[in-house]
C-alpha cells in the first residue's frame, strides 16, 4: 500500500482531529488525558448503532439476556455514549485525585465538544439536548446470575436525569450541563469496573467500527491478541443489519488497518476474527503473564499500560 493510498483509506475510519491538542487538555479546566468506558456496556450492546431506532431489542448470549427499550425519543446511540464516556472520565479523574465525588456530573457543552472531537457550532448544542433525552429515555432489563441457583432480574436507565442551566455573563450566554448518573453506573465506576480507551475513539466515524473497537478492548485487555468467531462478534455488536453486510464492513475495516489500538485479522475460511494489540508492550506483557502468577508481577505487567 502506497503512502497516498494509506492517507485516503485512513479518512474512511477516522475523522480528522478537529481541535488542537493543547485546547483538548485545557477543556473544562480538567486534564482529561485518558478516557474510561464502563465494562458491562462494552460487553453487551446497550446502545443502538442507528439514529432514530425506536424498536425494542433483545440480545441473548449464553445465559445472559439483555432487552433494550426506549420512549418516543428513540434508543440512545453509540454516539450518545460519548456523554457517558466524558462523565465517567471526569468522575475517574476526581477519584484519582481524591476529590469529592457524587452522581451529579457538571460540564460545559463547549468542553464536551472539544474533548470528544465534535463541531462547536450551534447545531451541536441542539444535538446534545436530543442525545441527553435519548439517554434518559433508554431502559435496560437484564438477568444477573448469582451462582447456579439464583437469578436476579434488573432494570435500569442509562442516566437518571439531566438539565442545562443557562446563565448570562456580560455579553456571553454560558451553558452548564448537569447529568445524574444512575446508582449502578456510579457503583461500577467507584469499584473500578472501567477500562481506559483511546482518545482516538472519538475520531472513529462509523457506529459499527466504534462497537467493534470496544469489544476488542474489552476482550483483549492486556493480552497481545485474542480471537472471536464472526458469529459471536456479530451478535455482540447488536447490529440490526445482515450478517453478510457485517462481514463486508469487517473486511473493509481490516483492510484499512487504522482502528485505534488493534489490528484486525479475518480468516475467511474459518470465520475467525483475531485482534492484535498495537501496544509494543503487549507482547512482552503477554509473555510475562504466561510465566508469572504472583500479585507483584501482575502489577508490574499492568504498569506497562498506564
Amino acid at each position: 500500500m502506497t503512502n497516498n493510498t494509506r492517507k485516503t483509506t485512513n479518512k474512511l475510519t477516522l475523522r480528522p482531529q478537529r481541535h488542537e491538542q493543547i485546547e483538548l487538555f485545557l477543556a473544562d479546566n480538567v486534564e482529561i488525558s485518558s478516557i474510561r468506558d464502563e465494562v458491562a456496556s462494552m460487553e453487551h450492546p446497550f446502545f443502538a448503532l442507528k439514529g432514530g431506532d425506536v424498536r425494542d431489542r433483545v440480545y441473548k448470549n449464553g445465559n445472559v439476556t439483555v432487552s433494550v427499550r426506549s420512549t418516543s425519543t428513540g434508543l440512545a446511540t453509540i454516539f450518545d455514549k460519548d456523554i457517558w464516556l466524558y462523565a465517567i472520565s471526569k468522575l475517574q479523574y476526581a477519584i484519582n485525585n481524591k476529590e469529592p465525588i457524587s452522581r451529579v456530573i457538571a460540564f460545559t457543552p463547549y468542553d464536551f465538544f472539544v474533548t470528544t472531537n465534535r463541531d462547536k457550532g450551534g447545531r451541536s448544542y441542539k444535538e446534545l439536548e436530543k442525545a441527553l433525552s435519548r439517554l434518559k429515555g433508554t431502559v435496560i432489563t437484564t438477568n444477573i446470575k448469582h451462582g447456579k441457583e439464583k437469578t436476579e432480574i434488573v432494570e435500569f436507565g442509562l442516566i437518571d436525569s439531566w438539565r442545562i442551566i443557562e446563565e448570562k455573563k456580560g455579553f456571553l450566554d454560558i451553558g452548564m450541563v448537569e447529568i445524574t448518573l444512575p446508582n449502578w453506573l456510579f457503583d461500577a465506576i467507584t469499584n473500578t469496573n472501567v477500562l481506559k480507551v483511546s482518545l482516538d475513539y472519538f475520531r472513529i466515524r462509523k457506529a459499527i467500527d466504534r462497537r467493534i473497537y470496544e469489544i476488542a478492548r474489552k476482550h483483549c485487555g492486556e493480552q497481545y491478541e485474542c480471537e472471536i468467531s464472526l458469529e459471536k462478534l456479530f451478535l455482540k455488536t447488536g447490529s440490526t443489519g445482515t450478517k453478510e453486510k457485517f462481514k463486508f464492513n469487517l473486511k473493509l475495516l481490516a483492510k484499512e488497518d487504522s482502528l485505534p489500538d488493534y489490528q484486525i485479522l479475518f480468516d475467511n475460511k474459518t470465520n475467525i476474527v483475531k485482534f492484535k494489540n498495537r501496544n509494543p508492550n503487549a507482547l512482552k506483557a503477554d509473555k510475562m503473564l504466561r510465566f508469572n502468577k504472583n500479585k507483584k508481577n501482575i502489577q508490574q505487567i499492568k504498569s506497562l499500560f498506564d
